[in-house]
């Protein structure tokens, strides 16, 4: 997801103008210079449509050439060579680029000894903003060794990007050997530096970074200091993660971009990676910091090589679709760092664009959607890494392909954790649905992903070209539209600078037409909630487009744009009792490219108490559901495990109750009135599990009133001390008392022991109490508690007739018939043995009720 990316697109569309201009657009006046210098002292007389070029030649230079001027929109002021490739830069010449719409063009950086930072995009601080770096490139630049020390790699930065949507494209960089990052996108000053400047923080960045080549960048021995700072494309820093860049990197070719682990660091918010093709890169693109990153429709061809990666997973909000993954292997050299796919465990909260503190630890990894992938032959598809922290990540694993082919070298199983714990730990709390896998197992003792993942059988995979079409595999896997991957045959006819082959030999039949790919991505949405609801989705284009729901209960706001859109998605309430899928179709209008993009709306149903009443919604009695009776407390000194605690709202408090004591612990509810019982949720302590049964009543307490609604053996609690949903297979019409029987803890852990926290039911009102139970349950009066040699009871205004004692296996033990008394009674318990009983009182005009003593003598 891309929050302000209007402006981005905007800033896209007026590259596309630049380029236009820098070869169509009649200049104001053309200068031609002879020296690299002359630029600074000309640029201040420029005016927008000016064109400065510079003699064809090889120049020595290795001061800092100085381009600082303002065009316009429709005309900005360029600065190239005189015939592309024609100029050739041999000691490290430096160039900084400042102003509003200027263009570089042309320019080759060959060998000698490269600065701290080479290109900037800023001269001191004056930035440079809507500015353009084309059509370039850089070859073999390295450090003077009077400046190497030992023990480091001395760093140096080919680009540094400041300032605002500006572009670096169609430009090759190729053979670094020291550290530091080939382009860096600098934050400095858009992070609020408490020195009285503006805070800018959630202001829009959008660079792009498109259709360049990237070759040979060694990898950089990891002993040495800077080591870690040697990435191809770094976007933002540690401290700069909360910045919302929204910077795209799209149609760039990456080869043996070895540098160090990270290929691409992302390292602030919004960014996106679209079309690009890695090649024998020993790393992956990482998601280091900084969410709302988009990953779509990217190749990553490991050709086999140890240390080769797809993508690396930290933060929040990500969409990662679309991507294909072949051949990547990584047993070796950072191993759990680079796999198909690698969730990372993090212990830090992501940060909000307006947040002033930052942390360089490893961000949870929260509400992710991974959809859509094609990972083939590649080893550890799904890797599990907890090394950072054990933060569960969250999200969606939706309809992605895993394919082996028979014998691959690279075979592993689908899931794979660093440790055998891993997944549980961290990946178990994904939400895993529609994914298929082929010629492998899944792996972690068959992970509990529910039905997350399928192995199907008749998944075919068929060659085209180096990759892989799949058919037996609808609607799975990437859809890579018009996209093909990036081959060295492109490199100088339409990828990188156009006058060097992929190899860095001149070519004179290179193509040096700036082509903007036609592009049309669609954000993803997290899950709706059972109620109707609305989210929003970016539209990212250049392209016009029409949207339309493929599902009724889906609507749309917006159905045609012509460029980016914000596009509101509504659905109608859920009353299902599964989850349900459905789609948005966007289409690109004839003529183009014909992309289409599917946008998968998934909405939630319901829990099962989401839709019915909570009946003891009050708590400790106060809404007439009350204990009636249970075989046991435990109640001693040290211990308040009272049978009232699973009444009181307060799940720190549990009632327990020890089987081996008179047979099977039970408690009993009145729920006060007469309820459509539907559903009970049932938590229990932390750390255990309890089996149990559940009886419901709709006339009294004795063994033959109670009937097992569930009629299929013993139910299980959950173990975290959480609510787990009973539904009652037919609803329990006019139930009254419901019996909890429980039974120790499972699996033969010896223990007979009973803790419930918390009882909650669910339903609806079938009838009230009688005004004679109502009355009679207010004014019943017994004393004393526990009984001893007798027991007196006065029902006041309620006539009781016959007044029965039970045992609490169901015998009966006393029976006293009284004639129509109101006053007070007097029962004889001296007989009764120790321990607990139940009383029951009726009358001839129905009166059924029951409670529970206690006799101690």
């Amino acid at each position: 997801m891309r929050s302000c990316c209007g402006k981005t697109r905007t800033a896209f569309y007026l590259l596309t103008l630049f380029l236009l201009s820098s070869q169509f657009t009649l200049a104001q006046q053309v200068y031609l210079i002879d020296d690299p210098e002359e630029i600074r002292g000309l640029s201040s007389t420029l005016v927008p449509g000016d064109i400065v070029e510079l003699k064809d030649g090889v120049y020595n230079n290795s001061g800092r050439m100085r381009f600082g001027a303002n065009g316009t929109k429709d005309n900005p002021i360029i600065f190239r060579a005189q015939t592309p490739g024609g100029v050739t830069f041999t000691n490290g010449a430096r160039l900084s680029i400042s102003g509003d719409y200027v263009v570089v063009d042309g320019f080759y950086w060959k060998g000698g000894y490269g600065a701290s930072a080479v290109i900037e995009f800023r001269d001191s601080s004056d930035l440079a903003y809507n500015s353009v770096l084309q059509n370039c490139a850089m070859d073999g630049l390295t450090v003077d060794p009077d400046d190497q020390e030992v023990g480091e790699s001395k760093k140096h930065n080919w680009v540094k990007m400041y300032g605002s949507y500006n572009s670096v494209i169609n430009c090759s960089f190729m053979n670094k050997t020291n550290a530091g990052a080939l382009i860096l996108v600098e934050l400095y000053y858009n992070i609020d530096r408490e020195d009285g400047s503006p805070n800018i923080q959630c202001d829009e960045v959008g660079h792009t970074i498109s259709n360049n080549y990237f070759y040979n960048f060694e990898k950089i021995d990891p002993t040495l200091t800077n080591a870690g700072d040697s990435e191809t494309i770094r976007i933002g820093v540690s401290g700069g993660q909360m910045v919302n860049t929204n910077c795209v990197v799209n149609n760039n070719y990456f080869v043996k971009a070895d540098g160090e682990n990270e290929i691409i660091t992302n390292k602030s918010k919004g960014n996106s990676y679209i079309n690009n093709t890695f090649r024998e890169c020993k790393g992956s693109l990482v998601l280091r910091h900084g969410s709302n990153a988009t990953v779509d429709g990217n190749f990553f061809l490991g050709n086999n090589i140890d240390g080769t990666g797809g993508i690396r997973i930290v933060d929040s909000n990500h969409s990662i679709t679309n991507n294909y993954i072949q051949d990547c292997i990584a047993v070796v050299n950072q191993a759990k760092w680079n796999n198909g796919i690698t969730f990372i465990g993090g212990e830090e909260s992501s940060l909000d664009c307006s947040a002033t503190k930052t942390s360089s630890g490893y961000q949870e990894s929260k509400d992710i959607n991974l959809s859509n992938n094609t990972i083939v032959n590649t080893n550890a598809p799904l890797f599990y890494n907890i090394d950072k922290g054990d933060g569960a990540v969250t999200g969606t694993v939706a309809n992605n392909l895993i394919y082996f082919s028979s014998g691959n070298v690279n075979l592993s199983d689908v899931i794979v954790g660093e440790t055998a714990m891993a997944f549980s730990e961290i990946g178990q709390s994904l939400s895993y649905s529609g994914n298929v896998y082929a010629g492998t197992a899944l792996g972690e003792s068959d992970a509990n992903t529910g039905d997350g993942f399928s192995l199907e059988s008749g998944i075919t995979a068929t060659p085209d070209g180096e990759i892989f079409t799949f058919s037996g595999a609808t609607g799975k896997g990437a859809d890579m539209g018009a996209y093909e991957p990036a081959t060295d045959a492109k490199v100088g006819q339409g990828i990188g600078a156009c006058f060097l082959d992929s190899a860095g030999a001149k070519i004179i039949n290179g193509d040096c037409a700036i082509v903007i790919q036609e592009s049309l991505l669609v954000s993803t949405l997290p899950a709706f909630g059972y109620e109707a609801g609305s989210s929003a989705v970016n539209v990212t284009a250049n392209v016009s487009w029409t949207a339309a729901p493929d599902d009724s209960w889906i609507s749309i706001n917006t159905n045609a744009g012509s460029g980016d859109a914000t596009v509101l998605v509504s659905v109608e309430k859920h009353t299902g009792a599964a989850e349900r899928t459905g789609t948005v179709t966007f289409t690109q209008d004839p003529g183009g490219d014909d992309i289409v993009r599917t946008l998968t709306v998934t909405q939630e149903a319901p829990s099962p108490t989401d839709l019915a009443t909570l009946i003891n919604d009050q708590g400790d009695g106060n809404d007439g559901v009350v204990v009636h009776s249970f075989s046991m407390e435990e109640v001693t000194s040290s211990k308040s495990n009272y049978a009232i605690n699973v009444l009181d709202k307060d799940q720190g408090t549990n009632w327990s109750s020890d089987g081996t004591t008179g047979g099977d612990s039970f408690i009993i509810i009145d729920l006060g009135a007469y309820y459509d019982l539907e559903v009970i949720d049932f938590a229990s302590t932390n750390g255990k599990t309890y089996d149990f049964q559940v009886r419901v009543s709709s006339t009294g307490v004795d063994d033959v009133d109670f009937t097992d609604p569930f009629g299929t053996g013993n139910l299980v609690s959950s173990s975290d001390n959480t609510f787990k949903s009973f539904v009652l297979p037919s609803v329990a019409t006019g139930a009254r008392y419901v019996k909890i029987l429980g039974f120790g803890q499972p699996n033969g852990s010896g223990s007979d022991w009973t803790s419930i926290t918390e009882l909650e039911f669910y339903g609806e009102l079938n009838a009230p109490l009688s005004t004679e139970e109502q009355v009679f349950s207010k004014q019943l009066k017994m004393y004393p508690i526990p009984a001893n040699e007798f027991l007196n009871i006065n029902t006041k205004d309620v006539v009781v007739n016959n007044i029965s004692v039970y045992g609490l296996d169901g015998r009966l033990i006393l029976n006293k018939t009284i004639d129509n008394s109101t006053s007070g009674v007097s029962l004889n318990t001296s007989g009764l043995s120790n321990g607990t009983y139940v009383i029951r009182f009726t009358n001839s005009n129905g009166l059924n009720e029951s409670r529970m003593i206690v006799v101690s003598h």
